[in-house]
């Protein structure tokens, strides 16, 4: 019987190591998707680690404007920056 979480895990664990993808115990029951093939490879971090130049090249440093922290925040760039003083 599972009494707690653990009790839980376990029998998950050992259900996924036998091939089992379905369980029914009294009233609850369980359907055990596919196992998971491994992590994605589509994210922003794995695009730009691809690229020959610095991502963050032309980012400002130090101390931003609320402005500013706003436009980063919300995906800006250096480049669209329309609060970003002269240089």
């Amino acid at each position: 019987m599972i009494n707690d979480l653990k009790d839980l895990k376990s029998l998950l664990k050992l259900c996924r190591s036998q091939g089992v993808t379905e369980i029914k115990l009294d009233t609850v029951e369980f359907k055990l998707g596919d196992m998971p093939t491994g992590p994605k490879s589509s994210s922003v971090q794995d695009q730009t680690e691809t690229d020959d130049e610095d991502p963050f090249a032309n980012f400002p440093t130090g101390i931003l404007t609320p402005e500013q922290a706003a436009f980063y925040s919300a995906g800006g760039t250096p480049e669209d920056d329309p609060f970003r003083a002269e240089q």
